[in-house]
């Protein structure tokens, strides 16, 4: 899909001005930034959209996973998924206290036309099995290094200048679907992954080919949510667009896929290939909130490790507990793991956990649970074992 340069910009200034109005004050309310890269992987600037949720900034003690949605250059499509999750789709499946926020990451692929580059280009890889179909220029196979960019240049940028938990959603549509599947397929580059309409067609079935390849037996855990409209020959598209779509739907369905994968195809025949981003994309939220709550309370990793916690209280006296999602942090039982006092305010803890560990403070029962200030509600988390080192303050 290609926006002209005039409309290009016009997108980038609308989108600097909401992002000067939220930062006119402590953020709230929800933001939207633009930004961009001078990349070091194209020789033009690559442009990148942060949505950050309420009260982000006076939350400085929570983590968030994000997700980073494709094809941001059609401004629709992030916004669709930062304002359905964040409105109504988690709050229809999910009880008040599991409902999370999301800091939301759209990656636009821009037409430049001075460099003869266009969204396609982005999402292409080199064929493999056949030759560059007839009209395509030369070096029109950008996808790996689109992948370099994502892997060592912006991810790493939002993980160094946000606070998120290092778990993440891909979400694309169309070619941008299959080059999130391609993602998984070569670089495992994110956790989860929500592919709409994806084409599975192209260089000869190299995309089908390589998710029906994939080793998911690796310890992991994975979410994809898969989807097919009315894409079929009597709506215009190839004789092996269907096809290809069946050949890897039949095949999982009798996989025998571990149970930390999760894998789920949908058709919505009742949909053409653009109409359906909407309703598909509200289906695929919700279930995957739902995926995140209750896929995401037990620790996937074997190894454990180290982490530092500090609460500090003017009010706290007596003795405080620890108490989590594993054994080292008790199993939820309110008396758990006593902390460290260093005097009457200060308690400390240092232990080896697997992650994510998920936990909360108490002083010996749940009628005396401790609720940290500037956190969301719900389980304290440490995800990344780079940031293991929290420190909280209580009433």
């Amino acid at each position: 899909m290609k926006i002209s340069a005039l409309s290009y910009r016009v997108i980038c200034i609308a989108l600097m001005v909401i992002a000067s109005i939220g930062s006119l004050s402590a953020q709230e309310i929800a933001r939207v930034e633009y930004k961009e890269f001078d990349s070091k992987n194209f020789p033009f600037k690559r442009p990148f959209i942060i949505f950050t949720p309420e009260n982000y900034d006076t939350n400085p003690n929570s983590d968030y996973d994000v997700i980073y949605v494709f094809d941001a250059q059609n401004y629709s499509r992030f916004g669709l998924v930062h304002n359905l999750l964040h409105y109504g789709c988690q709050e229809e499946v999910l009880p008040d206290e599991e409902v999370r926020q999301y800091i939301v990451v759209g990656v636009p692929s821009p037409y430049v036309p001075e460099y003869n580059y266009e969204r396609n280009r982005d999402f292409y890889s080199e064929t493999v099995n056949t030759l560059m179909p007839e009209g395509m220029p030369e070096g029109y196979g950008c996808a790996p290094q689109f992948k370099k960019f994502l892997k060592e240049e912006l991810m790493p940028y939002i993980d160094s200048n946000y606070r998120t938990t290092g778990h993440t959603l891909a979400v694309g549509h169309s070619l941008s679907a299959s080059f999130v599947l391609d993602a998984l397929e070569t670089e495992d580059m994110f956790d989860d992954y929500i592919a709409l309409s994806p084409n599975l067609v192209w260089d000869n079935q190299l995309w089908a080919d390589g998710l029906i390849n994939f080793y998911f037996k690796d310890g992991k855990p994975r979410y994809l949510f898969l989807s097919m409209a009315n894409e079929c020959e009597d709506t215009g598209w190839g004789p092996m667009w269907r096809p290809s779509w069946d050949m890897v739907k039949n095949y999982f369905e009798s996989a025998g896929l571990p149970d930390y994968t999760i894998m789920k195809f949908k058709e919505y025949p009742q949909f053409s290939h653009s109409a359906g981003y909407q309703p598909v994309i509200i289906d695929a939220l919700k279930d995957y909130s739902i995926y995140r709550v209750t896929h995401n309370h037990e620790p996937v990793t074997i190894e454990t490790y180290p982490v530092h916690i500090e609460v500090k209280g003017q009010s706290l006296n007596g003795d405080v507990y620890i108490t989590g999602n594993q054994d080292a942090l008790a199993n939820w039982n309110p008396m758990g793991v006593k902390m460290n006092r260093v005097n009457d305010s200060t308690y400390t803890i240092d232990l080896n956990l697997r992650l994510p560990a998920e936990y909360k403070f108490t002083q010996g029962s749940w009628d005396q649970q401790l609720s940290p200030k500037y956190t969301v509600p719900g389980n304290l988390r440490i995800d990344n074992p780079d940031k293991a080192v929290k420190y909280y303050e209580v009433d």
